[in-house]
């Protein structure tokens, strides 16, 4: 089955508890098949005038396999529960991971919380679905089998209305299974959306109260609303017909059992307590069948999942090389153009795992190639040179950075080097969390402290090496002094001093200013040191004096960097060793 090949990593991960699940299962098994016989004994013991000790064994005996059973119950319940949500939890975590590694055109593309409602849903869905059914179909088959070959040696009649009740069974899950399947998947993504849409109604609550929407805002969580019900009935409808058909078929057979039961105890071939063990293990019997039929809806809507997840994972991830470097001397452009909507065409083009690289004809092929954002744009940014890139509004200025740093990897033609050396053979990785630092001109800042949102470890001013004690203790000493003199520079002593480095910063990062939000990133890339620095219009936020200050520290420490600023403030362009004023993406003029 493709959901247990797809799940068999995750489950061999639990495969002592599974063990353990699978023989609690048998011994409920074991239950369930001896209590008919305890039963129908107790039955015709009390026919032939048994006495008191009888009812007092019967008690004993039923009322420790009723122990067992509890016990035996609490140990699986137990069991399931850690397994299905360390397991739910490793998938959905994973299909994060890979999303993580797409383009972040992907994401552009796709709205966050619907994501984030279906990954989850359709993660645990997957596992609850794996385990129930191997948990079931185990104890079914045993409770399938047994019976089946027990009665078959007390009426042989009795084989042929089972296999025909079986071909009943399929005939009916063949017939409904599409139906059951589309209606499950449709189900799933109108609550995805729905969950998406009503989130929508607080995450721009600021913006509804400002311009007085909340008509039009609950109006489109309104038709989520009415494309999830309809789906829900439709749904609904499939599965009461899947499950009516079930209770007709369950009608007959307990006929059935009446008919076949009752003219064996007419013609004296059973007693009263053999009639009792008789229509048990016939009940026992169908209804593992019924299980089976059961599982045919259940399958379905389990397929629906997995197949949304692998929609998801089918998705080819950016490439990222296995090249380390430890220094950036030189970045080099040469002939860059740029699509923002190249990402559904490498998707489109790909049919394998292997990475992709755009060819220039793909681009020119493409129906968006007047939407190009860059188009043949080449520069050159080497260590030791403060680099300002001008330009209106449009031009592409932000997307340049973005595929500097490797953003967008397989979505450029042209060349991008880092020493000589293509970016998509280096780990950027890598590269980027060791020797790029970036700040943003509208940052978004984590729910978590200033200090987390600075060095994003957990434990204050924790060094990455391997020190002593003292060295460690050293090393902290220094990353505060050197954490001061960048507030200093910045002019944040103040806001420091009141709020601390501890301070919490809430979710939308409402609580604090544009312009200390701002100053926070630049913090975050003065304290990071890294060897290429990229400020995307830094001094929005400050004076003319924090900006002197600013400006006149990043000339001090460029011998060894390369920094890059992108900017509108002419007296920060005019203090940069280059300027690339980026007209429509078309041509650069240097200082």
């Amino acid at each position: 089955m493709e959901i247990f090949k797809f799940c068999k990593s995750y489950l061999l991960s639990q495969k002592y508890n599974i063990f353990l699940y699978i023989i609690l299962t048998l011994l409920s098994s074991a239950i369930s098949i001896v209590s008919p016989y305890v039963l129908g004994g107790f039955v015709d013991n009390l026919i032939e005038g048994a006495d008191t000790s009888i009812i007092s064994h019967f008690c004993i005996v039923f009322g420790g396999l009723s122990l067992i059973k509890i016990l035996k119950n609490y140990a699986t319940s137990m069991l399931y529960t850690k397994m299905q949500i360390q397991m739910g939890y490793s998938l959905n975590i994973d299909v994060i991971r890979h999303i993580q590694s797409l383009s972040l055109s992907f994401i552009n593309h796709k709205d966050g919380m619907y994501l984030n409602q279906r990954i989850n849903g359709d993660s645990y869905h997957l596992f609850i679905f794996c385990l129930t059914t191997l948990q079931n179909i185990i104890l079914n088959l045993i409770l399938l089998i047994f019976p089946f070959v027990l009665l078959l040696s007390l009426n042989s009649l009795i084989t042929v209305i089972m296999i025909a009740f079986i071909f009943i069974y399929t005939t009916l899950y063949l017939l409904l299974k599409e139906t059951l399947y589309k209606a499950g998947l449709a189900f799933k993504e109108s609550q995805a959306k729905l969950f998406s849409s009503l989130y929508e109604q607080l995450k721009y609550i600021k913006l509804l109260r400002l311009n007085s929407i909340q008509p039009e805002l609950n109006k489109r969580a309104e038709n989520s609303f009415f494309e999830f019900k309809e789906n829900a009935i439709y749904s609904q409808k499939a599965n009461f017909v899947y499950n009516s058909l079930d209770g007709i078929v369950a009608s007959f057979a307990q006929i059935t059992l009446f008919v076949v039961g009752g003219l064996q105890v007419i013609n004296g071939n059973f007693t009263i307590g053999m009639f009792t063990i008789f229509s048990s293990y016939f009940k026992m019997m169908f209804e593992a069948s019924r299980y089976f039929f059961g599982l045919g809806s259940t399958y379905q809507s389990a397929r629906a999942s997995y197949n949304r997840i692998k929609d998801i994972l089918k998705f080819k991830k950016e490439t990222n090389g296995n090249l380390i470097i430890d220094e950036i001397n030189i970045i080099d452009l040469k002939d860059i153009s740029f699509n923002y909507n190249n990402f559904q065409l490498i998707n489109n083009l790909c049919d394998t795992d292997s990475s992709f690289d755009l060819q220039k004809e793909d681009i020119e092929n493409s129906k968006s190639k007047e939407k190009n954002v860059i188009h043949s744009f080449s520069a050159k940014f080497s260590k030791g040179n403060i680099y300002a890139i001008t330009g209106s509004n449009g031009t592409g200025k932000s997307t340049i950075v973005n595929l500097i740093t490797g953003l967008y990897a397989d979505e450029y033609t042209g060349e991008i080097k880092y020493d000589g050396q293509c970016i998509r053979k280096i780990d950027m990785v890598s590269t980027r969390k060791r020797l790029i630092g970036i700040a943003e001109q509208e940052p978004l800042l984590i729910n978590d402290s200033i200090l987390y949102n600075l060095t994003f470890i957990d434990q204050i001013n924790q060094p990455i090496s391997n020190s002593s004690i003292k060295d460690t203790r050293e090393c902290k000493k220094n990353q505060k002094l050197l954490l001061e003199d960048y507030l200093e520079i910045l002019d944040m002593q103040r806001f420091i001093d009141e709020n601390n480095l501890s301070f919490i910063i809430n979710e939308n990062n409402t609580n604090i200013s544009g312009g200390e939000k701002q100053k926070i990133s630049i913090l975050k890339v003065l304290f990071k040191d890294p060897e290429v620095m990229i400020f995307d219009e830094p001094t929005s936020a400050l004076d003319l004096k924090t900006t002197k200050k600013f400006i006149d520290y990043l000339q001090s420490i460029k011998k060894h960097k390369i920094i890059i600023l992108i900017t509108h403030n002419e007296y920060v362009a005019t203090c940069c060793d280059e300027i690339l004023n980026i007209k429509g993406c078309l041509s650069r003029e240097r200082k």
